[in-house]
């Protein structure tokens, strides 16, 4: 994930969100905003990935019926489309994941590196 500006980072120490990772293996992508948020999503449940064109002035995590944003930047977005839903855990509540929105430092290499169809 991009790095966040001063305050941004800032703010994310407090929330214990300043560690953001994106990984992905053969199996599975792996998304963790420090301690506040996780999910493990399997490589084949994400059935679209593309460049996304959500403008949004808040980081963090957020996400509301299965929706969720999780960011660390306003810039460099990507969604995904998964089905079967996922699972991740927000605050150490479980969470369903249908759709998720990430910021990542390199969207294209990850876009090709996911192999999938990108539009939009």
């Amino acid at each position: 994930m991009p790095q966040p500006n001063p305050a941004m980072r800032l703010l994310l120490a407090v929330a214990a969100s300043s560690n953001a990772t994106v990984e992905l293996t053969a199996d599975t992508l792996i998304v963790r905003l420090g301690l506040s948020w996780r999910a493990e999503i399997a490589r084949s449940s994400i059935t679209s990935a593309a460049h996304d064109p959500l403008k949004t002035i808040s980081i963090g995590a957020h996400g509301w019926r299965g929706e969720w944003l999780v960011n660390t930047s306003t810039k460099g977005l990507v969604v995904l489309t998964i089905d079967p839903e996922g699972r991740g855990r927000c605050l150490g509540y479980p969470i369903r994941l249908r759709k998720l929105h990430l910021s990542l430092a390199d969207p294209d290499a990850f876009l090709t590196e996911l192999g999938l169809t990108t539009t939009g």
